[in-house]
């Protein structure tokens, strides 16, 4: 059995060799987005209602893979 860190900021991302390409750019976009939501700012929410809408709606949001 392996242990892999994954990725926990963009620029891991980018580097890792557990995605490919797309992934990797999909991943990035992902952390970029959490980066810059502020909770009391609906629009740094970009259309997902974080408040209400469970996690799997943002990831579906930004086409992650499991």
């Amino acid at each position: 059995m392996a242990v892999c860190k994954v990725p926990a900021n963009d620029m891991e991302a980018i580097k890792s060799s557990l995605m490919g390409l797309f992934e990797k750019k999909r991943c990035m976009n992902f952390y970029k987005y959490i980066e810059n939501v502020e909770v009391d700012k609906e629009e740094t929410w970009k259309s997902v209602e974080i408040k209400k809408a469970p996690m799997r709606d943002v990831f579906k949001k930004y086409s992650l893979e499991e």
